[in-house]
């Protein structure tokens, strides 16, 4: 028996919001790709499964369309299990880890300036878990936060429920495809 069979570990279920030859090539290499412009830092960002997450991976795609990126009428879904080590797996949203991420952003207020645009914090969280991985000798390959929903979302209640949660999944690796929804 080697390490990996006796280490715990999760499946996590989720969605992505893609176009149709996005999911294509998904399908085909197996393979994700990750951004590096994303709110919390590089990785592939998918909505954890629960009963919003087609809405918002449609939302997702939507906006991607406003912006120019996709074309109107290619939606996909693509549902996901995303097999990871226990122990690689950070949940941000917990209180310990918001406190370390508050004191760590104080001390890069002045070399790393934030504005308004929730794509800057991207290279704080990138630089947080890089120096945490360092302190605590530990991969984070798979992490959970909450970030916006997409923009005109209106399926989504942020109010009652606050923002939704997405994996934001650092090791492409861990992805599984399970299947593709053509909207």
């Amino acid at each position: 028996m080697t390490d990996l069979d006796t280490e715990a570990r999760l499946t996590l279920k989720g969605v992505h919001g893609t176009n149709r030859a996005a999911a294509q090539q998904i399908a085909q290499q197996r393979l994700f790709q990750k951004t590096d412009k994303g709110r919390a830092g590089t990785g592939v960002y998918v909505w954890r499964d629960n009963v919003h997450a087609k809405d918002l991976a449609l939302c997702w795609y939507e906006y991607r369309v406003r912006k120019g990126d996709f074309k109107p009428h290619e939606a996909v879904i693509v549902h996901v299990d995303i097999a990871v080590k226990e122990d690689e797996f950070w949940d941000l949203e917990d209180p310990l880890y918001k406190d370390a991420l508050s004191v760590f952003a104080i001390q890069q207020s002045e070399t790393l300036p934030l504005d308004d645009d929730g794509r800057d914090f991207g290279a704080l969280y990138d630089l947080f878990i890089d120096e945490l991985e360092k302190e605590a000798v530990a991969r984070c390959n798979v992490f959970q936060i909450r970030i916006p929903a997409p923009p005109k979302c209106e399926n989504y209640p942020t109010p009652l429920l606050g923002n939704p949660i997405a994996y934001v999944v650092r090791d492409e690796t861990c992805i599984h495809l399970t299947h593709i929804e053509e909207i």
